[in-house]
């Protein structure tokens, strides 16, 4: 398995929807997506595999901060350390850039929460019926760097 993670291009869109589309019950938009290629506080990346899109990871810095804003992987690449990769690789970035980042979470998805404790991420708070698909509160986490 040859992974490379590299910058979100314009050409890669229809690949990311894919994957937001199979990973989200509200997934984003093509707008949104390239909303953040074009915004310079956001740091967009992809997973590839043999120039196959098979996950991404959107950060936004504000200031000293940076905010997960959505995070994916293919369906038939989960559980193999894809989304560590990703996470791993901008979190490096980002080291250099802010102090803290945060993330919301459902309550719900275990993996994700479990991943984000393996990277330092800690609970802070409940944000109550954040969620409208299936309506769900959201955890607070954050990590300081």
């Amino acid at each position: 398995m040859n992974l490379k993670i590299r910058a979100f291009k314009e050409s890669d869109i229809a690949s990311v929807l894919f994957i937001a589309n199979e990973s989200f019950p509200l997934p984003w938009s093509i707008k949104s997506f390239l909303d953040e290629l074009k915004n310079p506080q956001s740091i967009f990346k992809v997973a590839e595999i043999d120039e196959e899109i098979i996950g991404y990871v959107i950060f936004r810095i504000v200031l000293d901060e940076a905010e997960l804003l959505s995070i994916a992987v293919k369906q038939k690449f989960r559980n193999i350390g894809i989304a560590t990769a990703l996470l791993s690789d901008t979190i490096e970035e980002l080291k250099d850039k802010v102090k803290t980042c945060y993330l919301e979470v459902r309550v719900s998805n275990q993996p994700a929460i479990s991943l984000y404790k393996k990277f330092g991420f800690r609970v802070y708070g409940v944000r109550k019926n954040y969620y409208l698909i299936p309506e769900e509160d959201a955890l607070l986490m954050r990590l300081d760097l």
